[in-house]
């Protein structure tokens, strides 16, 4: 392996600690935190149908952006797994929040558990959809 000071062996020349790759614990929670708001707001949008998704491309690239640019353009496995986990994740959350007025209403009502199931089964299914989405905006920034 070519070193500063020339050749040193594959396991001499490794560095203990990778400045691309390493993350302090503040830099983890601003990053997760940056990831779980743009996925509630990306949800929140799925409120206005069709025209969510756009805007869940459009916040899941700007999270992206602003995660890559708050922990210092980070690379590897773990911000992947930051950006996405957080999406998704709040993804679920913003659309739970539009649809819990929907389904509690429904529920004290008395209508039947499986048509709550699935009306929860549709929901689920449009919010990991709108996940998705974001998460796709966040990928298209994150090569």
């Amino acid at each position: 392996m070519q070193g500063p000071v020339g050749f040193r062996c594959r396991q001499c020349g490794k560095p203990s600690f990778d400045p691309l790759t390493s993350f302090t614990p503040g830099q983890l929670a601003v990053g997760g935190g940056i990831a779980l708001a743009g996925g509630v707001v990306s949800g929140l949008a799925g409120a206005v149908g069709f025209f969510g998704l756009c805007v869940a491309l459009f916040v899941g690239g700007a999270a992206a952006e602003a995660i890559r640019r708050t922990v210092g353009y980070k690379q590897g496995p773990l911000v992947s797994v930051l950006v996405f986990g957080g999406l998704l994740l709040g993804a679920v959350v913003g659309y739970a929040m539009i649809f819990s007025g929907t389904l509690l209403p429904l529920a004290a009502a008395g209508v039947d558990g499986a048509t709550l199931g699935t009306l929860f089964g549709e929901m689920a299914g449009w919010a990991v959809l709108i996940g998705a989405v974001a998460c796709f905006g966040a990928q298209t920034r994150l090569r």
